[in-house]
């Protein structure tokens, strides 16, 4: 879910990516967007899509990726 937040921070534009899933609970379908500024548009009426950013200190992260932060 990263790839328009970090791509569009590279590219310096705003990207969206239209995320196509289910709900790990129900198995409901569900669609989303999601911008370069982790704003996200909810495609899927009845549906609550959770998204956050893991709270990572940037100023403290030593890890050799940003992955090893999450």
């Amino acid at each position: 879910m990263a790839t328009p937040f970090v791509q569009g921070r590279l590219l310096g534009r705003r990207l969206t990516a239209t995320v196509q899933t289910s709900c790990a609970h129900c198995g409901k379908p569900m669609t989303f967007d999601l911008d370069s500024e982790m704003v996200f548009i909810n495609r899927s009426p009845g549906s609550e899509p959770v998204v956050f950013m893991p709270d990572v200190n940037w100023e403290e992260h030593k890890e050799p990726s940003i992955i090893d932060a999450f």
